[in-house]
Parts: C-alpha cells; structure tokens; sequence
C-alpha cells in the first residue's frame, strides 16, 4: 500500500481511506523530521493520546545528554526505545525513523542527517502495532501552528522503508551519456555516463524512492538559464550542485564548491516546486561519487561513504540491493558547502 498517512503542516494532511480509528498497523514505518533540539533541555517534539476504541499513546521526545526516545502504549501494552547520537556538532536537523513488526517483534529506530552519510541506529525487540487512532492523532496535532514548526513533517508506511543515502533527482532529469541526455528515471545499472572530467563512468546502482514531499524531500526547481542550465531541473532541496569557475575562485577561494538546491531558494535561481502528496526521486550511484552532466550542470552523484563496512547497518539501507563487496567507498569532498546566503550571492554574481 505505500504511505497510509502524512503531513507537512499548513492543510497537507492525507491518510488512507482505510485509516480507521480501530485499525491496527501490525508492520509499518513512522519518520519525521525536524530541526534538531538544543542540547540544554527535554523537548517534546510530538505527543498524541487517544481515548478511542482504547487508551492509547505516542510520544516521541528529544532528552538532553541521551538522544531522543519514543513511548507507544495501546491498552495494556506498552513500547519503549531510545537511541543515542552525535548529530549536535554536525547539523540543524535530522531525520527519525521507527519500523516495527508487532508479529515477529522486532524492528529498528534510526536518526540520521538529511544530505550526508551520517547514521544511527538501534535493533528493537518487543515492538507493539500502531493503532489507527495515533495515525490520525498525529495528523490532527500537525494541524497546530506550535507543532508545525517543531516539525517539518511525519508519515507513516505500510511496511518497512529504507534509510541511509536517499535518491534526489526528479525522474525527467537528463543525464549527459555517450550516447547524448537520456532521463534518470529511464537509465540502469550497466549504462554508462559521462563524468564532469570527461571520463565515460559506469552505473552501479539507479535508486528509487517515493516520499511525502515535505522536509528536505521538498521539491526545488532550478531555473534556467541560471548556473548555465538549458532547462529548469527539478529535485530535492538536499541534491548539492558542483560549481567552479572564476567567481568561485575570486569569492571562495578554491576551484569549485558544492551548492544544496534548497540554498538557493528565495533568489531569483530557484523556487519552491509546489508539490502535493508524494514525489519519486532517482539517483545514480558511481564507482568514485563522480560528478555527471545533466542540462550542463554538475551533480554529485549518490553518496555512500564507507556503508559497506557497516554491516549491521548496510542491511537497514537501499544499498543492500546489491551485493555489499562489490560496493565502492567514497571519500568525503573537500569542497566547502556554500550556506544560504553566500549561494544566492554566488547565483546573482554568475548572472550579472
């Protein structure tokens, strides 16, 4: 079935006709995101009670010094799970996923940073199902202004869902390949492209993934003829564009730097794309986190880091797909990351 239920705040809410207050999601997924809490008190990020057809209670919380808990009751059954990070020194935000499977009990907590590789996790047994009246709770509570803003959005799956290095790029994207453009959506694992260097790369991996588009899943589009693009692209606010040239070189101070699409909102290079419901992003992951072409500007490709060596957790991840030692390693960029405002300085100085 996919999404069951989700929401970004501001009227975007959707659930499944057949979100009930009486059903029960025996196996399933919640996530959310959220800018990451200071570390110098308890913050309750989401809280949810139900008295119908049963008692019943979600909190998810946020406690100083450990990390961030989640509490499920339903009736006389009780679940409970924490999970520690070190998220504070790296990122403003983060990214929580649980997935259960009340029949088995087992299932796994994840908290991890929107856009790098950083991950963690934590095996869960006991787990309980989600009552139907929690899904619909938490829909309702989206509804607050105060809530809202501590939150970017939730949803809950049918099933589990991957997490780890996420797809980003909108399935019409063309892809520069010996053979000319071909769209993202329609290439595979053995094609070839052609990198930022001129070297003609292989495809490992084409990675799938749909989403509520909310969050740092929110669509951006990139407008033409800005950064020397030949049309508007679209993708998710965490896909980094490679930018060099003079400019760069003046301004920064190296050859190139890495631009999140999301940092250019509010200048006249990038918008919003409104968006409704979910959205498919494709992502091609190459043997050394090669750059490729598409619409003559330079992408990063899929970043893994070194997740194949993290067996416990390579599993959690879409990368387990393919076999883990044939997988590469890439090493971090040292490209500096451009923040907001040096981005659309940057996007108005390549314009002038």
């Amino acid at each position: 079935m996919g999404w069951l239920a989700y929401s970004g705040g501001h009227g975007t809410a959707t659930a499944h006709a057949s979100i009930t207050p009486e059903i029960m999601i025996e196996t399933g997924a919640l996530v959310l995101e959220a800018p990451l809490p200071s570390d110098r008190r308890a913050a309750t990020l989401l809280e949810v009670a139900s008295l119908h057809p049963e008692p019943s209670l979600l909190r998810i919380q946020s406690i100083p010094g450990e990390g961030f808990s989640v509490l499920i009751s339903s009736s006389a059954s009780v679940f409970h799970a924490l999970i520690s990070h070190t998220l504070q020194s790296r990122t403003d935000s983060f990214r929580l996923t649980l997935n259960w499977d009340s029949t088995s009990g087992d299932g796994f907590l994840s908290i991890e940073h929107p856009g790098d590789d950083a991950l963690f996790t934590r095996d869960l047994t006991r787990c309980i199902p989600m009552p139907g009246a929690l899904i619909l709770g938490a829909l309702a509570e989206m509804r607050s202004a105060d809530v809202a803003q501590n939150l970017s959005y939730i949803g809950f799956h049918q099933g589990p869902i991957h997490v780890g290095p996420s797809p980003t790029l909108d399935f019409h994207t063309p892809v520069l390949t010996p053979q000319g453009y071909r769209k993202i959506g329609a290439m595979k694992p053995g094609d070839t492209v052609i990198s930022t260097s001129g070297d003609i790369v292989p495809v490992l991996g084409v990675f799938k993934k749909t989403t509520p588009a909310f969050g740092s899943y929110a669509p951006v589009r990139l407008r033409a003829p800005y950064f020397g693009l030949q049309s508007d692209l679209v993708m998710a606010g965490t896909q980094r564009l490679i930018v060099g040239g003079s400019n760069v070189e003046y301004t920064f101070g190296c050859d190139e730097v890495l631009i999140p699409a999301q940092h250019l909102i509010n200048g006249t290079a990038a918008i919003a794309q409104p968006a409704i419901g979910t959205v498919t992003y494709f992502q091609l992951l190459l043997p050394e986190n090669e750059a490729f072409i598409a619409s003559e500007l330079n992408l990063e490709s899929l970043f893994i880091g070194r997740l194949r060596r993290r067996k416990d957790i390579f599993q959690r991840t879409s990368l387990s797909a393919l076999p883990r030692n044939l997988l590469p390693e890439h090493a971090a960029s040292a490209s500096q990351i451009l923040r907001p405002y040096e981005a659309i300085t940057l996007a108005a100085m390549r314009a002038a």
